[in-house]
């Protein structure tokens, strides 16, 4: 049996033999929604916010909409805690300064789950957000609910699940920079079978000229396309089945530009901030797409979920790493990668005096560079000694196995004992083949430590076993007043970094939490705080470094982390919504002696060569000391003619290192978006304003050393202002 058919088979087996009741998340806030409830699922069932023992952060599609985060590099402006990266096409979330440079072979120390499905791909946690039901970032390690990954915390992001009234929404967006957008939604059924599917199509010119074609498509997005759809059946009282899926298409330019001050090879001058002068397109094309199957089925007293997924990624992108008009040095990878998984869990009724959820996990990746191409030129080929292109073929599999289990014994009337286990086995194995041509006999020769590609390929593999575990104590000192105590273990397995998978295999990392939280809400549900403070003891943490061979992990041995956090939200009057977000944070290497750095000697043959030293005492890289964020909204009231909605976001970051040597800094920057929509008395129908980024700030999306090569950093996009016509029915 093919691969594709076992999963087939799997999916099939599952529906028929393992359907659960599945309680509506989204009906479940609305029946709230006059209390002002939030209720989230950081332990994977359905609670209120303020009774949940973890630092978290719960947003609506709603409030990302009113924010203008509806983009996961936009969550970073209303999440304090969260600071969102990207090195090429892959998207980094660091929470609290805990995240990686991630790859293919390296996982992102932030997992990102979609209606309770692990994202592996990095590339894939470029996800579009407009249109969802929530949002739920976790701080901290959850690896014992949530397993593989979370070292640093989760991203929950939850769709919208269908209704049985027939209704819809239509939107359509433009502004500058030749930018335009229209998304459906539509859903109906009846109370046993109801669907739903959403759908957006945009477009966004460049925001900076590339001198050297004349082309002004720096940072351009030539399409996005997004689709949606969800299936609700139940056949009977205790019967849920649910269907998913979804597909996204994405080409996009991607400038790297280089920074002021650190002159790359070939030494192009830097131009206007957001243009360059580059000969090779940095263009990337990106199709994922994924359906799951989730069945839930009451037995007794007890519900019984199954939940398969399978997830199909596919990239191609290329990179000019010189910056510049002259042809030194650029690559083209292909990427794929196909994943599936399988959970069973198993949960206590809410009417049981003890809370406790048990389960089994599976997850499968299969993912490959097919293959990477680097092409050299000029002088930079010289110093090479004469190599003209570089092709790497290699390929990695991933099977983790866990049994997990977390319980909340009740103690007295006002207290609670959290105490959760996991166990992980994981077995990770490499495969590669590489050539490298050059312009002198011998033509065709080897990559150090990799076999030719007409030999047999490199293996290797390895077994990766952690017990991970969890205790929180809670007590609520009033119906408005709860506090907690938690010490938790993270971990995320070793490996192969799939771009020198020559190099030994980098060890598996470990995060201890120690955390002391407050959260209150006042009776009348109109101002609510949260505030915790944490102690982190992260040891071997893996560290990638862009060097001459490709990115390379490693572990360092030690780091410290602790800090503080803050947020509050109130309601000021009938009209009036504030909230505040902000984060104090300390992250160092405790020892790190063999941190792989760059020479940035002016003047030397090979610039920014990579050199052994000694970054003990250093800063975490994307570990700013201070961020905050400031939001408002205020309904003004125009009688005959409706209302109008002003709001607004300010977001603050104090800066922070781009690598471990403590180099390259990204300095402070705040930005400012806002808008005003107008919402007339005629049902359905409203207009709005929008300015995204209003004091055009000059800050970057991405900043990395790649050795040999320079400093390069891709350009956050400048001001932008615009209107949107949405109608709902």
């Amino acid at each position: 049996m093919r691969p594709v058919e076992r999963v087939l088979y799997a999916v099939t087996w599952t529906c028929a033999a393992l359907p659960c009741e599945q309680l509506s998340a989204a009906q479940t806030i609305q029946s709230f929604g006059d209390q002002g409830v939030i209720v989230v699922t950081a332990q994977r069932r359905l609670e209120r916010a303020e009774d949940v023992p973890i630092s978290l952060t719960a947003l609506s599609g709603e409030d990302l909409e009113q924010m203008q985060a509806t983009d996961m590099a936009g969550l970073g402006k209303v999440v304090p805690s969260l600071v969102m990266s990207r090195t090429s096409v892959f998207t980094q979330p660091f929470l609290r300064g805990v995240g990686k440079r991630s790859n293919l072979g390296v996982e992102n120390g932030v997992a990102t789950y979609v209606d309770g499905v692990y994202l592996a791909s990095s590339i894939s946690a470029m996800l579009d957000l407009r249109g969802i039901d929530r949002v739920e970032i976790l701080n901290g390690p959850q690896g014992t609910l949530f397993g593989r990954n979370a070292t640093g915390g989760v991203i929950q992001v939850i769709t919208r699940d269908p209704t049985s009234d027939d209704s819809g929404e239509v939107m359509l967006r433009a502004g500058t920079d030749e930018h335009v957008r229209g998304d459906m939604y539509l859903t109906g059924g009846n109370d046993r079978l109801a669907g739903n599917v959403a759908l957006s199509l945009s477009h966004t010119g460049g925001y900076g000229k590339n001198l050297y074609t004349g082309r002004n498509d720096q940072g351009e997005i030539d399409h996005s396309f997004v689709g949606r759809t969800k299936w609700i059946w139940r056949p009977d009282e205790t019967l849920n089945l649910t269907l998913a899926a979804d597909y996204q298409d994405l080409d996009q330019d991607w400038p790297l530009l280089p920074v002021e001050g650190f002159p790359p090879i070939g030494e192009p001058p830097v131009q206007g901030f957001h243009d360059g002068n580059h000969d090779t397109t940095n263009r990337f094309r990106f199709r994922y797409g994924g359906v799951s199957l989730r069945a839930d089925v009451a037995i007794g007293q007890m519900s019984l979920m199954s939940l398969s997924a399978l997830r199909l990624m596919n990239a191609r992108w290329g990179l000019d790493l010189d910056t510049g008009p002259q042809p030194l040095s650029s690559a083209v990878p292909f990427a794929q990668q196909d994943q599936f998984s399988q959970e069973f869990q198993l949960q206590s009724s809410e009417a049981s005096p003890v809370h406790w959820v048990a389960g089994l996990y599976y997850i499968h990746l299969d993912e490959r560079y097919d293959p990477t191409t680097s092409h050299y030129g000029g002088g930079y080929s010289a110093l090479l000694g004469g190599r003209i292109r570089q092709t790497l073929f290699s390929s990695g599999e991933v099977s983790s196995y866990a049994g997990y289990g977390q319980g909340t014994l009740p103690i007295g009337q006002s207290m609670g004992l959290t105490l959760g286990l996991r166990y992980t086995i994981e077995d990770r194995s490499v495969r590669a083949n590489a050539e490298r041509l050059f312009d002198s006999p011998p033509f065709v020769r080897p990559i150090p430590g990799l076999p030719l590609l007409t030999q047999d390929p490199l293996r290797n593999s390895d077994t990766f076993r952690k017990l991970t575990w969890r205790a929180s104590l809670d007590r609520h000192f009033s119906d408005e007043v709860m506090g907690f105590l938690t010490v938790s273990r993270g971990f995320q397995s070793g490996g192969w970094n799939l771009q020198t998978p020559q190099n030994p295999a980098f060890g598996p990392e470990t995060l201890d939490d120690f955390e002391a939280g407050l959260k209150y809400v006042d009776r009348s549900r109109r101002f609510r705080a949260d505030a915790s403070l944490f102690y982190y003891d992260y040891s071997d943490l893996q560290v990638s470094a862009l060097t001459p061979i490709g990115q390379a992990t490693t572990n360092a041995t030690s780091a410290e982390i602790y800090g503080l956090e803050l947020q509050i939200d109130a309601r000021l009057g009938q009209r009036t919504d504030v909230n505040f977000g902000a984060q104090l944070l300390h992250a160092q290497f405790d020892r790190f002696a063999n941190a792989t750095c760059s020479n940035f000697t002016p003047g030397v043959a090979l610039p920014y060569a990579p050199i052994t030293c000694d970054v003990s005492g250093n800063d975490l890289p994307f570990a700013p000391d201070l961020k905050f964020n400031v939001g408002a909204s205020h309904q003004v009231p125009l009688g005959k003619w409706g209302a109008l909605l002003l709001s607004g976001n300010l977001a603050y970051n104090s800066g922070y290192f781009a690598e471990p040597d403590n180099v390259v800094r990204e300095g402070s920057f705040a930005t400012l978006d806002a808008s005003a929509e107008w919402r007339p008395n005629w049902r359905g129908l409203s207009v709005r304003f929008w300015l995204l980024n209003l004091t055009d700030a000059h800050y970057f999306d991405a900043l990395a050393t790649v050795q040999t090569l320079g400093v390069l950093n891709n350009p956050a996009a400048p001001r932008r202002f615009g209107a949107s016509i949405s109608y709902s029915f």
